[in-house]
């Protein structure tokens, strides 16, 4: 799944536009500010990186290194994480990504 898919269907499950894709398919921060303001989350993080590690330890699951890249980008595992979460926030699955299953998600 691409990341414009991804961020598709995480504004889908939060009911919410999806917002605008920077050039490189780069997520916008606005994608978690939506997040938290459609489930009332209450993030403390400011940055993109934290609002997603936030929004995916709040349901439960793990986040990896692996899933921050430089330039305040998250990666396609780390989105696939962010969806995962509020999935599980939003009751549409019943529990969290294991760590193995996360770790799978990435490459190398």
């Amino acid at each position: 799944m691409q990341k414009k898919m991804i961020v598709s269907e995480i504004s889908r499950l939060v009911d919410v536009e999806p917002p605008n894709m920077s050039s490189g398919s780069t997520e916008p921060r606005r994608l978690f500010e939506l997040i938290d303001e459609s489930l009332a989350l209450g993030l403390t993080a400011h940055t993109k990186q934290g609002m997603a590690r936030e929004i995916v330890e709040l349901s439960g699951g793990i986040w990896l290194s692996a899933y921050e890249s430089s330039g305040a980008t998250i990666t396609r595992g780390g989105l696939l994480a962010v969806l995962s979460a509020v999935q599980v926030i939003t009751g549409v699955e019943h529990a969290p990504a294991t760590h193995r299953q996360l770790k799978a998600a990435v490459p190398g």
